[in-house]
């Protein structure tokens, strides 16, 4: 069974396969009614299908005790990075929305107070429609603020908060394609946060800016294909750390954030990739 990226994506999207390799990850070594009680799972069926889809990760020695195989510790790796990196999104997340919740509230109580000094005589109609008028623009940009760093939907996730394109590269092998990407980030100047075989991460701009230094991030994995170098490529604008929006050929910018710089950058890494085919 492979295990690219891709692969390791499908086999541990399951809940109950994550928690398999986590628990050997922590154990080192469990036996089959071990593991079955540990997951508190009843039925034998159902459990041996999972092992089946492990198989390429986790190995039973002689005594019968599970283990993670090299690719499953590399795979126990990924789960703790990406859990961890997940684990400060959402507090980050919390954080925001708590901060919006508390501007809003001290926004009202604005207001409530503004009609009381007009109510008991110490603020004149003038005084009165300057703070109602300052009360609904400040409520206004307190709701984009809020609609920009708010995660979009589940179902829309897929299609708006990221843009993802794959490419196959004919006739080329995967040095070749990997000497080119890295021309591309050292040409336009990504900042590399994360590489391993056959994965790139990188950065545009501030990692907690906003508006013209709003990040903009760029993932390219690859790996042989039949014939040439198959390439994924994925591109977004991350604001303040807690939303993601894709990049745009058309629109300018999304509450301030800029979106055709990023496209026309991935762009330009598009338009290597097939200049390089044979």
């Amino acid at each position: 069974m492979s295990t690219g990226l891709n692969s390791l994506h499908k086999i541990l999207k399951d809940e109950t396969r994550r928690k398999i390799v986590f628990l050997l990850n922590e154990r080192e070594s469990l036996s089959y009614t071990d593991l079955m009680n540990n997951l508190k799972i009843v039925n034998t069926g159902l459990f041996n299908y999972h092992l089946k889809v492990l198989d390429d990760l986790i190995i039973k020695d002689e005594t019968g005790q599970y283990l993670l195989t090299e690719k499953g510790k590399l795979a126990s790796r990924l789960l703790i990075e990406f859990s961890e990196q997940d684990a400060v999104l959402q507090a980050k997340k919390k954080g925001w929305k708590r901060l919006w919740i508390v501007l809003l509230g001290l926004n009202f109580a604005g207001l409530l107070l503004l009609l009381s000094l007009t109510y008991l005589g110490y603020i004149d109609f003038a005084g009165l429609v300057r703070g109602v008028i300052g009360f609904i623009f400040s409520t206004v940009c307190f709701y984009f603020f809020f609609k920009m760093i708010r995660p979009v939907s589940k179902q829309a996730q897929k299609s708006q908060v990221r843009t993802v394109q794959d490419i196959f590269v004919s006739g080329r092998h995967l040095q070749e394609v990997h000497e080119e990407i890295q021309r591309w980030v050292n040409e336009e100047g990504i900042a590399i946060e994360m590489e391993r075989e056959g994965f790139i991460r990188g950065r545009l701009g501030s990692a907690s800016g906003l508006g013209l230094t709003a990040s903009k991030y760029f993932e390219v994995s690859f790996k042989t294909a039949q014939n040439g170098v198959m390439v994924h490529t994925e591109g977004w604008i991350s604001i303040f750390g807690v939303s993601e929006r894709s990049f745009s050929k058309t629109a300018l910018a999304y509450g301030g954030v800029p979106r055709r710089k990023g496209w026309k950058v991935v762009e330009r890494l598009w338009q290597r990739l097939k200049a390089l085919e044979r």
